[in-house]
């Protein structure tokens, strides 16, 4: 009877010892497949959330270039800036502004130059005037150059979105209008999809967007543009290896995933990134992909392509 007694005990034991390692095993296998799926979904959403990005970005851009296109055919405007009376073309230009800004939801500003590409005129400073533009603003020398509109993302003392219209007269190039668009409106837009947005610009440029001086700095490499940031989803990103960035990808680690582009120039000259991130709803294994930039990119000969983009 004890001998009975020992091998059912035995027999328990193993059964029970059986039992748990099936139970561990299924909830090792469950929760692996919910890792897997997890990581499929935020691949699948931040895929989506950059291509909607970039639908986003050139949407800005068009919006900047018909304002631009807008206020350069504008005849009270050409008026007063034939006459060089800069102060009604400064309340011109700030009635223009306010009147838009109400109807459409944007805020910008508008610069305008002269045929030297000299600021004539700022609408956010009217003090300011007669700063030459051509040493560090290439968009400016090709409009002037070519005579016609420009949108692109580019380097100043800001990293934006710049649309600039030629100002023509009897065939003559005397000026231009330029109207500039930052990130915020971007940002807010994906925002209410969830998501944060970071843009990065590469610290060489420093020496020129001297407003960006004093901005956070990540890797030692990249500049941070926006003013307005979650805190949080940028502690993560100041972590990570920034350096292996390609022309586009994502990674992601623990709490935090994020998606990226690169943003170049009108001629095609790197500058930064375009980052979102995404909050995840578990935490999640390390896990990137980086697609490579191409070794044999080139920047491109303004004289063979459309300006506009």
């Amino acid at each position: 009877m004890q001998i009975l007694d020992k091998i059912m005990q035995k027999m328990n034991i193993i059964i029970a010892i059986f039992s748990v390692s099936v139970l561990f095993i299924s909830f090792y296998f469950v929760y692996s497949l919910s890792l897997s799926y997890a990581q499929k979904e935020t691949i699948q959403s931040l895929d989506t959330t950059l291509q909607l990005t970039k639908n986003l970005l050139e949407e800005e851009q068009q919006h900047a270039l018909s304002l631009s296109l807008l206020l350069s055919q504008d005849k009270s405007f050409l008026q007063t800036f034939y006459d060089q009376n800069r102060s009604a073309s400064f309340e011109i230009i700030r009635q223009k502004m306010k009147s838009l800004e109400t109807f459409q939801g944007y805020a910008f500003d508008v610069q305008v130059h002269d045929k030297n590409l000299h600021t004539y005129l700022r609408s956010w400073d009217f003090n300011i005037t007669n700063v030459p533009l051509a040493s560090f603003r290439k968009g400016l020398v090709e409009v002037k150059k070519e005579k016609r509109p420009l949108v692109s993302i580019e380097v100043g003392k800001r990293l934006n979105i710049k649309a600039i219209s030629p100002i023509i007269k009897d065939g003559k190039f005397e000026g231009s209008i330029e109207v500039i668009e930052n990130f915020e409106h971007l940002r807010e837009k994906l925002a209410e999809q969830g998501y944060a947005l970071f843009v990065l610009l590469d610290k060489k440029f420093l020496s020129i967007a001297t407003t960006l001086q004093g901005h956070p700095l990540l890797e030692n490499k990249f500049i941070l543009v926006n003013n307005t940031y979650d805190k949080n989803s940028l502690i993560s990103l100041e972590n990570e290896n920034l350096r292996h960035l390609g022309s586009y990808g994502y990674f992601m680690k623990d709490k935090f995933s994020y998606g990226y582009f690169e943003i170049q120039n009108f001629e095609n000259e790197p500058l930064g990134y375009i980052v979102v991130a995404l909050q995840n709803s578990m935490a999640l294994p390390m896990y990137s992909h980086h697609e490579a930039v191409s070794p044999s990119r080139q920047y491109h000969d303004v004289n063979s392509e459309v300006i506009i983009r």
